[in-house]
């Protein structure tokens, strides 16, 4: 890696987001397997897209940081993504680290609202 840059920027006053996608199965290895059946070079890719999405965190010096891993939704269901957040303090800064799930397509404007107020409601709370 040469340069330590996210996919997507969003900043505001007091908040900024970053999102980086993955084209990896992690998430849904993960959901299905859990992590001590992963095999090693999964965890250590993983734990790689971790540390690399904490460094973001540092990118910008607000009050509020959302670093999004966003991986592929494999999933069959319709039911809403797969979402895994982690909250982290440090003094009055607040940094959450989410790991989430969203499919390469819609199988119907059902699904995809289902999808878009599950991203919406993770970003906003």
């Amino acid at each position: 890696m040469g340069a330590l840059v996210p996919d997507v920027a969003l900043r505001g006053a007091d908040r900024a987001i970053w999102v980086d996608a993955k084209y990896k199965a992690h998430l849904s290895l993960l959901a299905q397997q859990g992590w001590r059946r992963l095999t090693e070079d999964v965890r250590n890719a993983h734990r790689a897209d971790l540390h690399q999405a904490l460094a973001y965190a540092n990118l910008a010096a607000v009050d509020h940081v959302d670093t999004v891993l966003a991986y592929p939704d494999f999933s069959t269901s319709e039911e809403h993504p797969l979402f895994a957040i982690a909250t982290m303090a440090s003094g009055r800064r607040r940094v959450r680290l989410m790991l989430a799930g969203i499919p390469f397509g819609f199988r119907s404007p059902d699904h995809r609202e289902k999808t878009l107020s599950a991203w919406r409601i993770a970003l906003t709370t």
